[in-house]
């Protein structure tokens, strides 16, 4: 293997919360010649190191980067020892390589979207968006702007519109974000994407929903949905009610808000 092939960079950090500053160090690492890769601290790291308890475990903060845009591969790091860190990036680089190789799979559909507010971006937001993209050969996000998310819930956002498409716009397998307003319908969707994508027919394009919203959408199939096709992400629902939305936003608001949270990423970014 050639020197050329051998080049990569990386960055380390805790990733519970992609704030500006780590958007605006991936994008700048990832201009960069080679491969980029991210460090993740390990909880015990984070816990007795730091000194500070991410609300999302290591886990699942390794999956949020690595579905970042200009992230090639991730590794944990559980140690100040910068040989040791080096040497797990380098272990990581090389298994990244063997994944390159693999061949994609045939998409079943030209378009998909699916529907959601993404606010405090998790690791259940990205297997329901990596099951849809194993669907179609587009994906497009149709996100719930914060007027939405304040008719439909009577509460703000934890993150603004403009936050959550910026922290959208990062991850590598979304294609487009389209945005439902407070007045946007479903029909209103379709014909957004039917504007937008003028190659693309009706028949070529499907709506994917998590499998918890397999009820509430039936009855849309025959009326709203009537065009186009419908599909479920199969994830389980046990998991779900733990990797949910609604149990980090009361995470958030425990450990003192978004805003804090933020400071600590920015403080613990290397």
């Amino acid at each position: 293997m050639s020197e050329d092939i051998k080049k990569f960079n990386y960055t380390v950090g805790i990733y519970d919360v992609i704030c500006r500053a780590i958007r605006i160090k991936i994008e700048e690492q990832a201009k960069e010649d080679g491969a980029y890769g991210i460090g993740v601290f390990t909880d015990r790291y984070c816990e007795e190191e730091l000194m500070t308890k991410p609300m999302k475990n290591q886990e699942e903060r390794m999956q949020i980067v690595k579905c970042i845009e200009g992230v090639d591969f991730v590794f944990e790091v559980d140690t100040k020892n910068s040989k040791h860190i080096k040497e797990a990036a380098n272990d990581a680089y090389l298994k990244f390589l063997d994944e390159c190789m693999q061949k994609e799979k045939a998409k079943k559909y030209k378009l998909g979207f699916v529907i959601g507010s993404f606010d405090v971006l998790h690791a259940g937001h990205l297997e329901n968006l990596k099951l849809a993209k194993e669907m179609c050969d587009t994906l497009v996000v149709v996100l719930k702007t914060d007027e939405r998310i304040l008719k439909g819930k009577n509460k703000k956002p934890k993150q603004s519109t403009a936050e959550r498409v910026a922290i959208l716009k990062m991850i590598k397998i979304i294609d487009d974000i389209n945005y439902m307003d407070i007045d946007t319908t479903r029909s209103d969707i379709i014909n957004d994407l039917i504007e937008k994508y003028k190659d693309i027919e009706l028949k070529d394009i499907v709506a994917i929903f998590g499998s918890d919203l397999k009820e509430k959408e039936k009855s849309y199939i025959a009326t709203d949905w009537k065009d186009i096709n419908v599909a479920f992400t199969d994830r389980d629902p046990e998991k779900m009610k733990i990797v949910s939305s609604s149990n980090y936003q009361k995470i958030c608001d425990s450990n003192g808000g978004i805003e804090k949270l933020e400071q600590v990423e920015e403080e613990n970014l290397k």
